[in-house]
């Protein structure tokens, strides 16, 4: 049976995104209807693909049509299906069909809301494609999409007004100014993960050359020769590292990292698609669709010592990745840079799992990234849409504003304590079997640096979020507020029980967990051994649930009632205050990039316009003339009108001419 049909998942998003710009412009209510039911229709045929997938037992197939050849190579238009594929695609297309009919209510009274659905739709259709492509170049395409439309819904309000900035004004670090405008954020997004895409492109050059082909199932099949002729010439390592650099700027991996926190800039249905449902998830999509071809075929030729200093790089990066943004979203006073902190760490943990894949066993390490993948995307979700409709009844990004907001908003309320208590790891919600899960394979690895760095991070993961909680929630209601209209509560309020849900049935008896496993991993073009899920080790499980319920605790107990103490400390100075200041101050990192990057090609334009002006410039422009001039004035005053002088000067060149000529023949 021919799925050809199902490329309208992809496909119709991008029609949604060209038909409601011009209607927007002059039918806001008709744009944002047309451009959710664009999205709508791939959602419900994301369900249709995943049953197609089933129906195939999850063996991958692919469907098409003819693009272009070049030399030998065919490249088609087509996707790929697969269990990796297939719930990646149920989890993007519903997930931003939910923030669609979020956005419904969230951006009725903006201007700009013709521009928001046009790249809202363009986003979500490149998303879709990315995961889907059944060949390297579609995969670019998608990919790059994603970055060209998340700078236009990052920058979103350009007029840069003071409310919409991340950051606080007039603070500065290092002497480089600490805040961000939507305008600045957009293109420091784009600069960022294009410099990185710059390996990735010639990664997928390295690729073409050796496999000769563009095709992602082709280049599974034929790993093993692939990596024997890379190690062979010596570039297999090299390989890796560009090949993967765009996933890491991608997923906000340090040092790539500063682009998703200055994000925040764009509306909060912006920073829910983007740290939940799409561009974040790209990066790690990407490590889950080639990782385990390169495990694979490394292990089928006896060359995984080859490739393990690569995948322990990407679990270093991974877990201090965790550790370092979790140690900021720690002290942060903005709600939803807090959450953007907690999507960079949390992005870390399932880089940290997919890096131990070359210690433990692969097929549970890249299901445990995957299944945080899917819980991060359902609880930050929740989180986002939450934190909007907070910040729209506050009127300020500022969890110091806030207060009391369980009295007015209990529903909101409901949704932001499930998703919270997920992303704590506090069983049963989801994110606590696939943490633990993660904690667990990197006690197993033996590679205690990482799981130290990743147990501090569960513990600071539980206290800033509680944190956050406490300030938004508790205490007296500081104003009157109400819960939003139905479209935009719904969405996160669902969303906050499906969390709970998928984490009741993610262990025994329902079983969650080994269905996704088997999805995953059993009837993949990629053959990895495939063990039973392992049992929780008892001590891991303890601590990881210790950590936990330690920071949900000391969140509770010091803002519940020791605020006043802990600021007073704050404002004594010393080593504490010391210390918040660098959190705050995101350790620095962006200080470092604006003196050293953007400050040193300040620099060097100045040293190339001086050289320019004072150099080349005044050499031709300044020197030249100046001489000639002067050697023109001198030659002027030998014009005197004297034809006695004119011929004795004649005569004493002849004169000079001969005597050196005889000179020359005496010599020879």
């Amino acid at each position: 049976m021919s799925y050809l049909y199902l490329n309208s998942i992809w496909l119709l998003p991008f029609f949604g995104a060209v038909a409601s710009l011009p209607l927007g412009i002059n039918h806001k209510k008709g744009a944002s209807l047309l451009s959710s039911v664009f999205l709508a229709i791939p959602a419900l045929l994301s369900i249709y693909m995943v049953y197609a997938a089933f129906s195939y037992g999850f063996k991958p197939f692919i469907t098409g049509f003819g693009w272009f050849s070049f030399g030998s190579t065919q490249v088609s238009v087509g996707i790929l299906v697969d269990g990796l594929s297939s719930l990646m695609a149920l989890l993007v297309a519903w997930l931003s069909f939910s923030i669609a009919v979020y956005s419904y209510e969230y951006m009725e009274d903006d201007p700009g809301t013709h521009r928001y659905w046009f790249f809202f739709d363009f986003f979500v259709g490149s998303m879709l494609l990315l995961v889907l492509a059944n060949n390297l170049l579609l995969l670019l395409i998608g990919w790059e999409g994603t970055t060209l439309s998340s700078y236009a819904l990052i920058g979103h309000w350009y007029a840069d007004e003071e409310q919409r900035w991340v950051g606080d004004k007039n603070r500065y670090a290092l002497g480089v100014p600490n805040w961000s405008t939507p305008s600045n954020s957009g293109v420091r997004a784009i600069v960022f993960t294009s410099f990185a895409d710059i390996g990735f492109i010639i990664g997928i050059g390295m690729l073409y050359q050796v496999a000769g082909t563009m095709s992602i199932y082709t280049i599974s099949q034929e790993m093993p020769l692939i990596l024997t002729s890379l190690n062979r010439e010596g570039l297999l390592l090299p390989f890796l590292f560009l090949f993967s650099m765009g996933a890491f700027a991608k997923s906000a991996q340090f040092p790539f990292h500063e682009w998703l926190v200055t994000a925040m800039t764009g509306p909060t249905s912006v920073s829910a698609l983007i740290h939940a449902a799409t561009m974040v998830n790209a990066g790690v999509y990407f490590m889950l669709r080639f990782m385990p071809m390169i495990i694979s075929g490394a292990q089928s030729i006896n060359i995984m010592s080859s490739v393990a200093p690569f995948f322990l790089y990407i679990a270093v990066i991974g877990a201090f990745t965790a550790f370092m943004m979790a140690s900021q979203a720690f002290v942060s006073n903005e709600l939803k840079l807090i959450l953007a902190f907690s999507t960079a760490s949390q992005l870390g943990y399932m880089f940290l799992a997919v890096g131990l894949a070359a210690y433990v066993t692969p097929s549970v390490a890249f299901f445990s990234a995957f299944s945080h993948m899917i819980s991060q995307a359902l609880f930050k979700a929740a989180l986002f849409l939450a934190a909007g409709a907070l910040i729209h009844e506050y009127s300020s990004r500022y969890i110091k504003d806030m207060g009391g907001a369980w009295h007015g908003m209990k529903w909101t309320t409901i949704a932001f304590l499930f998703a919270a208590l997920s992303l704590s790891g506090i069983p049963p919600f989801s994110g606590f079997w696939d943490k633990d899960l993660i904690l667990d394979l990197a006690f197993q690895s033996g590679i205690w640096p990482v799981y130290l760095l990743g147990v501090a991070g569960a513990f600071m993961t539980s206290f800033y979020i509680f944190r956050a909680f406490m300030l938004a929630f508790s205490g007296p209601s500081k104003k009157e507020i109400k819960e939003p209209g139905h479209p935009m509560l719904v969405p996160y309020l669902a969303l906050g029980i499906i969390t709970l849900l998928f984490g009741v049935i993610w262990p025994y008896p329902v079983n969650a967990s080994n269905w996704m496993y088997s999805v995953l991993t059993e009837d993949s073009f990629v053959k990895l051994a495939m063990p039973p899920l392992p049992s929780f080790n008892v001590y891991s499980l303890s601590l990881s649930l210790g950590l936990g319920l330690a920071g949900l605790g000391f969140a509770v107990y010091a803002y519940l009632g020791k605020r006043e103490l802990l600021d007073a400390q704050l404002s004594r100075g010393g080593i504490i205050a010391g210390l918040h200041s660098f959190l705050y101050d995101r350790w620095y990192i962006n200080s470092i990039y604006y003196r050293l990057i953007v400050g040193g090609f300040v620099d060097i334009s100045r040293v190339l316009e001086t050289t320019e002006t004072k150099g080349f410039d005044y050499f031709y422009n300044g020197f030249i003339p100046s001489a000639l001039s002067t050697v023109s004035v001198k030659l002027r005053k030998a014009q005197c009108g004297s034809i006695s002088k004119y011929l004795t000067a004649l005569f004493a060149g002849l004169f000079m001419m001969m005597l050196i000529y005889a000179l020359l023949l005496i010599l020879r």
